[in-house]
């Protein structure tokens, strides 16, 4: 019964050191896009007098199951790298999760005011369906 413990917490303990080992400085950077994304939103649906509790729970659902995704991300490059493989697979998804919040950001903000080409590079992502 004893191995059995000290497998667990062997376990464990090798789990926090790799995630120990991860880019924390990346997921501060999403969580504050990820605040500034919901402020924004906050803000845009006020001016346009349309305040919903629905809609702000739907948003938060989102950024919830963003969030469960990014714990996933963690623990599957704490995987990969107990595997052997030295692919950045982490950083690379949670800067595609930073993408999609700034752009939702500057969705939030008002497009009219950006150039031409961003508008039409936001408007050409928002069509994918991949960030809603």
């Amino acid at each position: 019964m004893h191995y059995i413990y000290t497998g667990m917490f062997e376990g464990i303990h090798n789990l926090v050191q790799s995630i120990g080992n991860f880019d924390w400085e990346l997921l501060f950077v999403w969580s504050l896009l990820m605040a500034i994304d919901i402020v924004t939103g906050y803000i845009s649906a006020c001016k346009r007098g349309c305040v919903s509790s629905r809609f702000m729970r739907t948003g938060l659902y989102r950024k919830m199951l963003d969030t469960m995704a990014i714990l996933a991300i963690l623990l599957m490059q704490s995987v990969v790298y107990y595997l052997g493989i030295g692919a950045p697979i982490g950083p690379v998804l949670i800067g595609a999760f930073c993408l999609k919040e700034l752009t939702s950001i500057l969705e939030n903000t008002g497009t009219k005011a950006l150039p031409k080409v961003v508008q039409k590079w936001l408007q050409g992502i928002k069509n994918t369906g991949l960030f809603n």
